[in-house]
């Protein structure tokens, strides 16, 4: 079927709209949207506080979440805290801040939060 045959069934197909519609002119193709869930989150307020070369004290605040706590090295850089509800990590290398519902494993948070004196660079 080459170009100007398309065009002809496509022009067909939209006058048959256009006929059967009582002259109300209708979209061929329709698009339809799929509806995801979105968070649409600002990052939170974060403060982090070495307490040793394994644990970092840490507190995050937005809205009505808030986690205080104290993070762990696990392994390498990456450091682990957790209360009844949220999971937080935190990877020294990336400077990420992830923050995962424990029991859903929804993610809430993923920012890049450096504990690095920027003062001292």
């Amino acid at each position: 079927m080459n170009i100007i045959q398309k065009a002809s069934i496509s022009f067909a197909t939209a006058s048959i709209l256009l006929l059967t519609t009582g002259g109300v002119i209708s979209s061929v193709k329709a698009d339809t949207l799929k509806a995801s869930p979105m968070i649409m989150a600002q990052t939170p307020i974060t403060t982090m506080t070495k307490k040793s070369r394994d644990q970092i004290a840490i507190t995050i605040k937005e809205a009505e979440f808030k986690f205080k706590g104290t993070l762990k090295r696990t392994s390498g850089n990456t450091f682990i805290g957790e209360d009844r509800q949220v999971r937080v990590i935190y990877d020294k290398n990336t400077s990420h801040v992830i923050v995962i519902n424990k029991i859903t494993g929804d993610e809430f948070y993923n920012y890049i939060f450096s504990i690095t004196d920027e003062g001292r660079l």
